[in-house]
């Protein structure tokens, strides 16, 4: 069909640049949803893989661009005339809260010199980008009081754990005063007038006196565990075959009284921590193999120190004692829980390891197996 004088007007052609240079996404389709003309923002929104202004869709029908049949998008758009507004499951382009459906102003237009009924399709995607932005502003203010909330139970948390573990290093370490008392007072009677007692006294006697130390011993404990959880780090370069050597020289005696021994395996290395925490964790972990030793064979005990990656080291504590079921290896390094309960001891000593190892952000891990022995490992990275 030629083209008259008043459509190659300089009017419409101001008004077709301006349609093509729109920053609204719009199609002009035809009654029965093929695409007549469409400007560059609608070719780069719901035809990503086509040139921008090449017109590779004109004649198509618009449908091609959703995800419904042409028939199903024809209705939607003819029944978009009468309201005004038209959504279409688009294939491409921006959508806000997850909507799989665009949302199109619709209007219709008349073309008197053919005298057909023209369908303008127009996306406001300024709008949906500012939803877009102050949905997302909702979520960082909704996301910022969560933390602030998050921060605020998180410095709870630590001032009560802060408040109990005063308070555990204050009750252990007042306690020492009055059970030393007791204990020294239980001396002085053994040693002075338990020749006179009846064999039932003398019986009793010996249950007060180690019931005594018991109570020693888990004071002692509680006040380590305390201090390992809440005293600072000193960190110092530590020589690890000189901190072995040091707790094997200490618990020599109760290894030699058990007829035990010890063998050390590497050449050692060095490493940043406290040198007054890694001690007693490696000697828990040694008078722990002397406790839980195997009544029917000799307790060997191998400390063995390597190098499992570069800059990685690892040191292991292995020993052919009693051993412990493999689904408690999680349970035994929390305070107060035993794998043998036949056997004295209070269950602080694995736990202040474990503390120990976490505050210097070192893995600890525990293994065993009934009756065939324990192996502790501690990985510095």
């Amino acid at each position: 069909m030629p083209v008259t004088a008043e459509e190659n007007s300089p009017a419409s052609n101001l008004l077709a640049s301006a349609f093509l240079a729109s920053p609204y996404a719009s199609f002009i389709l035809d009654w029965y949803g093929r695409i007549l003309v469409c400007n560059r923002r609608a070719e780069r929104s719901f035809a990503p893989a086509i040139a921008p202004g090449s017109g590779a869709l004109n004649g198509s029908c618009i449908s091609s661009l959703t995800l419904l049949k042409p028939d199903r998008v024809i209705e939607r758009l003819r029944h978009g005339t009468a309201n005004g507004v038209a959504t279409l499951p688009m294939a491409s382009g921006i959508r806000t809260n997850g909507s799989s459906e665009t949302e199109f102003r619709v209007s219709l237009l008349r073309a008197d010199t053919r005298g057909e009924r023209l369908i303008l399709l127009t996306h406001d995607q300024l709008r949906v980008t500012v939803d877009s932005l102050r949905h997302m502003n909702e979520l960082r203010g909704q996301l910022r009081g969560e933390l602030r909330n998050a921060k605020d139970a998180n410095l709870k948390l630590q001032e009560t754990l802060l408040s109990m573990e005063a308070f555990a290093h204050a009750a252990s370490h007042d306690l020492r005063t009055p059970i030393n008392t007791l204990a020294g007072s239980l001396q002085f009677f053994s040693e002075h007038y338990a020749a006179g007692l009846p064999d039932t006294a003398r019986e009793f006697l010996q249950h007060m006196t180690r019931a005594t130390g018991q109570i020693d011993r888990l004071t002692t404990e509680l006040l380590e565990h305390s201090v390992s959880t809440s005293a600072g780090i000193n960190i110092q370069e530590i020589t690890v075959q000189d901190a072995v050597s040091e707790a094997c020289t200490s618990l020599a005696q109760e290894l030699e009284a058990c007829g035990g021994k010890f063998r050390v395996i590497g050449d050692g290395f060095r490493l940043h921590g406290d040198p007054t925490l890694l001690h007693p964790v490696l000697t828990n972990l040694l008078s722990n193999a002397i406790k839980y030793r195997h009544p029917e064979r000799v307790l060997e005990i191998s400390i063995r120190m390597n190098g499992a990656e570069r800059d990685r080291w690892e040191l292991s504590v292995a020993d052919n004692g009693t051993g412990f079921a493999p689904e408690d290896k999680q349970l035994i390094l929390q305070p107060f829980h035993r794998a043998h309960r036949e056997i004295e001891g209070s269950g602080i000593g694995l736990s202040t390891c474990a503390e120990i190892c976490r505050r210097h952000n070192w893995k600890f891990i525990a293994d065993g197996e009934p009756g065939k022995g324990a192996v502790f490992t501690i990985s510095f990275s």
